[in-house]
């Protein structure tokens, strides 16, 4: 038997290394119905599309798109930043508590309401004993320099309760 090179025994040890991986990957859970139902009711997610100021309910929560300030490089422009779409949104439940928060996508914000540059934004809510979770994932429609007349902004937000 010749001496074995390194490259052949870094090669052997990472195969052998994904095989280990992958054997300890099967993870199984048994839930019984009631657990089940009880697991997917504290997380129910549920997306909305949100017009600007036309409230829209889930979950016994009104969510109002208040404002939504686009300054993102239109499609068909070259740019030398992204921008950003900041969107106000403004979150009541059935008891009268409400909140407004401020979800963007794009370039970073200034303190206090940076978050780094988003293709989604999260924010958690609390209003009472309970919190939700809000998540931006799209405004529409994108910024485009040959539509002079473009239609009503929207913002696609998901609402969990936590």
């Amino acid at each position: 038997m010749g001496k074995e090179t390194p490259f052949a025994f870094m090669k052997s040890s990472y195969l052998a290394m994904a095989g280990l991986l992958l054997m300890g990957c099967e993870h199984t859970e048994n839930f019984t119905s009631t657990e089940q139902q009880t697991s997917a009711n504290q997380q129910q997610t549920e997306a909305l599309t949100l017009a600007l100021q036309k409230p829209a309910t889930t979950q016994g929560l009104t969510l109002t798109l208040q404002k939504a300030e686009d300054s993102r490089c239109p499609m068909n422009a070259m740019c030398i930043r992204q921008g950003s779409v900041i969107t106000q949104v403004q979150v009541k439940d059935a008891q009268g508590n409400n909140a407004t928060k401020i979800l963007y996508l794009g370039d970073a914000l200034t303190a206090p309401e940076n978050r780094g540059v988003r293709s989604a934004d999260t924010v958690n809510v609390a209003l009472g004993s309970k919190t939700y979770r809000l998540i931006l994932t799209e405004v529409q429609p994108y910024p485009n320099t040959s539509d002079p007349n473009p239609a009503e902004k929207t913002a696609k937000i998901s609402v969990t309760a936590l």
